[in-house]
């Protein structure tokens, strides 16, 4: 099984929704390949968000028949054992993450591929999830054609 690191910032709205939606894809499309996100800020808890997941990573998911486990996991920082588990790490937009990376993880900055979507509010969550949902279906697709 392969392994797909999906970085944000707080790891509690975009990368936790392409974890979940990657995960969906890939065990539709039977896929050798696992994600798990985290967030880079070096502490998550400054955030102080109520539950486990952002309720518009929840509605987007809900909205793409992704079904989530009764029991949701609180928001993770990445450690370095995440870094080395990955075959594949994506962070969710260069301008936000790139610096976090170069700053805390500067061995693993020429690995990391970026999308760029931005966090609220600089996008809608309605522009936001499409652009992750669109992202992780050509994400799937290049996968899925390396495989064949």
């Amino acid at each position: 099984m392969n392994n797909l690191l999906f970085l944000c910032t707080g790891n509690y709205y975009r990368s936790r929704f392409c974890e979940e939606y990657f995960n969906h894809l890939a065990s539709r499309h039977a896929l050798a390949w696992r994600a798990r996100s985290r967030g880079l800020a070096p502490d998550i808890t400054v955030f102080r968000n109520p539950g486990p997941l952002s309720p518009h990573t929840y509605q987007g998911l809900n909205a793409l028949g992704v079904v989530l486990e009764a029991t949701l996991r609180d928001p993770l920082s990445v450690q370095s054992s995440d870094w080395v588990k990955a075959q594949h790490i994506i962070a969710l937009s260069r301008v936000e993450h790139e610096p976090m990376v170069e700053r805390f993880f500067p061995s693993y900055a020429p690995v990391v591929e970026y999308w760029e979507v931005g966090d609220l509010p600089v996008a809608s969550p309605t522009e936001a999830l499409s652009r992750m949902a669109g992202a992780v279906h050509e994400l799937i697709n290049r996968l899925h054609q390396r495989s064949s």
